[in-house]
């Protein structure tokens, strides 16, 4: 799961870099819509995989994690939604703020808490 959340972060300082300050030009808009377009593909498949780890291990907040999933998912397709109408005005700060609570409250707390579940469990084992 590090190996996946170091790509994610990766992926999504690209959107950031390709977002900053360029969304009033096409060639910008364009890289921003693509890199955002490759991270909301790239999350459905982590957010997958990481789903089946979480199973696999009986994780019984479970129901939960998915929940925080989908909610994280609905936020980025939301993005993707306001550049593809070119809403993007604000988009950039929403994504900055975004990202900021995905890294601090997701991967620091939500996957901290299955984290110490599984080291917990296969300690016991």
């Amino acid at each position: 799961m590090d190996r996946e959340h170091a790509r994610w972060i990766l992926m999504i300082n690209q959107f950031r870099e390709a977002a900053n300050g360029h969304l009033s030009d096409a060639v910008g808009l364009e890289a921003a819509r693509q890199t955002l377009d490759d991270l909301l593909k790239y999350t459905e498949v982590h957010f997958a995989s990481e789903e089946r780890l979480l199973a696999s291990c009986q994780f019984p907040e479970l129901a939960a994690h998915k929940q925080k999933h989908q909610e994280l998912t609905a936020a980025v397709q939301k993005l993707c939604a306001e550049l593809a109408a070119h809403s993007a005005g604000s988009t950039p700060l929403k994504l900055n703020l975004f990202v900021t609570v995905w890294l601090l409250e997701h991967i620091m707390s939500e996957d901290w808490k299955y984290s110490r579940f599984i080291i917990a469990q296969r300690g016991a084992a």
